[in-house]
């Protein structure tokens, strides 16, 4: 994977289909350009279809495929991103659509931004092998579907086996790299478990945060451990896993905390699958402390997507306390009707960037994970 080193101009296109709410798919556009902003480049210009089913051919249909052709080469359009997760060919289909508007126009769906944000991000061994390995994950059939391509194209006598040929190596490849990677991570993997294990005899307590990208956890993270990790307001700011040590003045002991890349909707299974690596702390935790930004508009949204990865990954039910932070930046804060809702979480309402309520999640920690 190549990462870009200008600012690109980026158009964005959704889809709803029938049953969806188009508020909820405005929502979803405006989450895609901050992960624009995030990747470093700029949104020019986006456009929502509604639809019964996406097209079988170039999901969007032909006419607005040509409608964003024209905007494309209007704009000076660089790359074009789907807010969804995409077929191979159909992203293909658009690349030729768009091609004579813009030879070197480049089209994604939600999961390439995503890794691409990834890849900026990662700075461990573990962390860019996980990218690579879901990136291979990812783009695999596309790159089949290449070569089907190049044998439908090449036509006349013996062609098709040629083809055939070209698709069954590219196949071989992305076989022999993904096992290749998987190995190196499985190496690695054995002595992150090793650490834990290591941990849990010594009676090391440990508790994850976990969360939405964007919610505060690493600021969270290094309140409580006095690290100095990197504070970013954009989304997978953390992606690498970090380990601090916590002090319970009232129980008179040390835990391990853990803070690991962030969730976000629609991550398909490949996705956490590459990272559930990384993700091991959180899931051999004896707290799991879920970090929830309340000053957001859509955070009840996000607590259920951050819920449905938690029950993929940590099938057993875990302790978890329920962190209601930025409180210093909500408009609107119910905290009677938060702990109603919430109450089989025990939430606890906190401001990691100034310190309210950490006095009372300490206490609340120590009672919880002992």
């Amino acid at each position: 994977m190549q990462e870009f080193t200008q600012q690109k101009r980026f158009m964005l296109v959704g889809l709803v289909p029938k049953g969806e709410n188009y508020e909820t798919t405005l929502h979803d556009m405006e989450e895609l350009e901050s992960l624009v902003k995030t990747y470093g480049g700029e949104v020019f210009a986006a456009t929502i279809q509604k639809a019964d089913y996406p097209h079988r051919a170039t999901f969007i249909g032909s006419g607005k495929a040509q409608e964003v052709a024209d905007v494309v080469a209007k704009e000076k359009i660089d790359i074009v991103v789907i807010n969804d997760i995409v077929k191979s060919g159909q992203l293909y289909t658009l690349e030729k659509i768009f091609f004579r508007s813009n030879p070197k126009i480049k089209v994604w769906d939600r999961v390439d931004l995503i890794l691409h944000i990834f890849l900026l991000h990662a700075h461990t061994k573990e962390a860019n092998l996980q990218i690579e390995l879901a990136h291979l994950r990812h783009i695999g059939p596309r790159a089949y579907g290449m070569g089907y391509i190049l044998s439908r194209q090449g036509g006349g006598i013996g062609t098709v086996g040629i083809g055939e040929t070209n698709t069954e190596l590219m196949k071989r490849r992305f076989r022999d790299e993904i096992r290749q990677k998987l190995a190196q991570l499985e190496k690695l993997t054995s002595e992150r478990i090793r650490q834990i294990e290591k941990r849990k005899s010594i009676g090391f307590l440990s508790a994850a945060i976990v969360g939405y990208t964007n919610a505060g956890k690493t600021m969270f993270f290094n309140r409580l451990t006095n690290k100095t990790n990197l504070v970013a307001d954009v989304l997978f700011a953390t992606l690498d896993s970090s380990v601090g040590k916590l002090y319970i003045p009232k129980k008179k002991i040390d835990i391990i905390v853990s803070d690991t890349i962030g969730f976000i909707k629609n991550l398909p299974p490949s996705l956490i699958d590459a990272f559930k690596s990384t993700l091991l702390e959180s899931v051999n935790a004896d707290l799991l402390l879920v970090v929830v930004d309340i000053s957001d508009p859509e955070f009840a949204d996000k607590i259920r997507v951050v819920e449905e990865i938690l029950r993929e990954l940590c099938p057993e039910r875990k302790r978890v306390l329920y962190i209601f932070n930025k409180i210093d930046k909500a408009k609107v804060l119910d905290r009677t009707d938060l702990m109603k809702r919430y109450a089989d979480f025990n939430p606890l309402f906190v401001s990691a960037k100034f310190g309210e309520g950490i006095d009372n999640l300490l206490e609340a920690i120590g009672e919880f994970i002992t």
